[in-house]
């Protein structure tokens, strides 16, 4: 069987450089993407004979795409562990891309059911910075209010006010915190997590304060030299515009040299999902469970 374990911060240094070569540019081909939500859902990873593999859940046999030069052997190497294990087989987060390699690598062997809410939304970085265009136009009516109406500076997030970012994550959660959100506790799980390792996770983020208070900031990571993933972007209630804001600047001043920028998912959330669309996505990025051929659906 693959020995899986917990991530620790020191395996960065040669996970992310196998994920960055991949070319994917989903949000799970990010370091920090594991790292962050590893405890929220058990996600652990294995080295196996050159291989690189993850999973997550109690199940153990909930797996990751294998970073592999033979896919053919590697995703021979899963279904051994799962027969081992004796559980059925099932992966997460297969991209098309992903789902064509694995056919021609082991054909009439997986199905492959994409699951819209998991898909990312991805953007031209351009797009997300310059707002040109009719299409834009009322996103460019927000930003030149928030401008006119509100005293504000934007920094760029350092070490010395990661205190400043927690103290709007606090006051988010007290005023957002909602049973019927699903995830929420999880995702707050992560955001602490991100926050409290962001200089090892070279994480990069933004902050806008109005009148000298925090109100708003933003944080991701590269996946690779053309795309960039957004974890989280957090902004106080009672500014019209925040939102707009801190993903305009955040973009222009830190994210011109991408050339794309992976927003994430929408989770199956009416409001996330207007949202996300209102900035026109280049690509959905849809993503699948796969389960062996036969299996019963749903499993």
């Amino acid at each position: 069987m693959l020995d899986f374990r917990p991530l620790t911060l020191a395996d960065r240094s040669w996970v992310s450089p196998i994920l960055s070569q991949s070319g994917f540019m989903g949000s799970e081909t990010a370091f920090g993407t594991l790292y962050i939500w590893q405890e929220a859902y058990e996600k652990k990873i294995a080295w196996h004979d050159e291989m690189l593999f993850g999973c997550f859940g109690k199940s153990a046999c909930t797996y990751f795409f294998p970073y592999a030069k033979d896919l053919k052997r590697a995703l021979a190497a899963l279904l051994e562990d799962c027969n081992s294990a004796g559980k059925r087989f099932r992966m997460w987060g297969v991209t098309e891309e992903q789902a064509k390699l694995m056919e021609d690598a082991w054909p009439d062997t997986f199905h492959f059911r994409f699951l819209r809410a998991n898909a990312d939304y991805i953007y031209r970085s351009e797009d997300l910075i310059h707002l040109a265009g009719r299409k834009y136009h009322r996103k460019r009516n927000q930003l030149t209010r928030f401008r006119r109406e509100h005293s504000f500076t934007y920094e760029d997030i350092t070490p010395a006010n990661i205190a400043e970012c927690e103290k709007i994550e606090r006051e988010w959660w007290l005023a957002s915190a909602n049973p019927a959100i699903g995830g929420l506790e999880r995702e707050n799980f992560a955001l602490k997590r991100s926050l409290e390792s962001f200089s090892a996770l070279d994480f990069k983020g933004g902050l806008i304060r109005i009148a000298g208070k925090p109100v708003a900031f933003t944080l991701g990571e590269e996946i690779n030299s053309r795309a960039f993933v957004v974890h989280f972007e957090k902004a106080l209630a009672g500014y019209e515009g925040l939102y707009a804001a801190i993903n305009q600047i955040f973009a222009e001043r830190r994210l011109a040299s991408f050339e794309y920028i992976n927003r994430e998912e929408d989770m199956g959330i009416e409001g996330l999902r207007k949202a996300k669309l209102s900035y026109y996505p280049a690509q959905i990025l849809e993503k699948a469970v796969v389960t062996l051929k036969g299996a019963v659906p749903g499993d």
